[in-house]
């Protein structure tokens, strides 16, 4: 542990109790992470930032306070500041005990999998309650970054399945989203990002790469990570975040996102040396998605009958 983080945790004990720090390496989090301990107990969770991540962190602590007060299960934010001298922010959290839901998940019957889905789109649903205070022009923000990444891919010179049948779909579909509505995006929700704890969802964490646009987008993560854990959990999440009545529209946009991501989703796998396996992944989500009719995905149908 280095002097600067030393120092850091000095200044820390000032304001908590804590008598003993431990990095936590898990996650693809930029920032260094320790868990705080009380007498072998862990209280607390130390997310630490350059000091130019200020602004971003403090968004953060002040969007998981409005996300306590509607009742989400996550992490309590305790407090955040940065320390000029040291050139560093941090923001500390109330630390959530219990398991990955990755880790969990595959050794439970496909209900209970469904049941836990449920919970997790409820608390998915609450997180959406919380808006910008000003107004957004996300669709042409929207528009461009999708411009952007279908020029990257072009740049990298590979091509994924189907890729222009995707990109005249996007293109011609892409007044679906002029009547969508703005909030907040947790934008990395999956069961990596939930704990479990006695059979119970306890927590949604890693909010750090919170966006804003259509609570709609939030879901193209089932077919890319949920469902090689458990589609029964991503069919209860549907259901849980509808409350079990699923609006008619909902799968011609969600079939609409899952395309948008595609590049994006190329170019993650680029940058990560997993060009042929993400390549296979994006093969395997158009295959089983209907994006002539704007029906419900295989991963769903295959697992509808948990929820009857």
């Amino acid at each position: 542990m280095d002097d600067k983080i030393q120092e850091l945790l000095y200044e820390i004990q000032h304001k908590v109790d804590f008598d003993r720090a431990e990095m936590l390496n898990k996650g693809y989090s930029n920032a260094k992470k320790y868990i705080l301990y009380q007498s072998a107990q862990p209280l607390y969770l130390l997310r630490v930032y350059e000091w130019d991540s200020y602004a971003r962190c403090f968004e953060e602590y002040k969007y998981l306070k409005l996300h306590i007060d509607n009742g989400v299960r996550c992490q309590k934010p305790i407090f955040m500041d940065v320390l000029h001298d040291l050139k560093l922010c941090y923001l500390l959290l109330t630390y959530t005990e219990g398991e990955c839901g990755d880790e969990v998940l595959p050794y439970l019957t496909p209900q209970t999998q469904y049941q836990h889905g449920l919970a997790a789109g409820g608390e998915l649903s609450k997180i959406h309650k919380v808006v910008h205070e000003a107004p957004i022009n996300w669709v042409e923000r929207r528009n461009a970054k999708y411009i952007q990444k279908k020029m990257k891919v072009n740049e990298l010179n590979i091509h994924f399945h189907r890729q222009g049948y995707i990109e005249s779909y996007i293109e011609g579909n892409f007044d679906l989203l002029s009547n969508s509505p703005v909030c907040f995006q947790h934008d990395d929700f999956h069961p990596s990002n939930m704990i479990f704890n006695n059979s119970e969802l306890v927590g949604i964490i890693d909010f750090s790469r919170f966006d804003w646009g259509d609570p709609w987008e939030e879901f193209f993560k089932l077919p890319k990570y949920t469902c090689y854990i458990s589609k029964y959990f991503a069919n209860g999440q549907v259901h849980g975040y509808f409350n079990g009545n699923i609006p008619e529209e909902f799968w011609l946009k969600y079939n609409f996102f899952v395309a948008l991501n595609q590049h994006a989703t190329l170019i993650g796998g680029f940058q990560n040396h997993q060009t042929k396996e993400t390549l296979d992944k994006i093969k395997l989500t158009i295959e089983t998605h209907d994006f002539s009719n704007g029906g419900p995905p295989k991963w769903f149908l295959e697992s509808k009958t948990v929820a009857q």
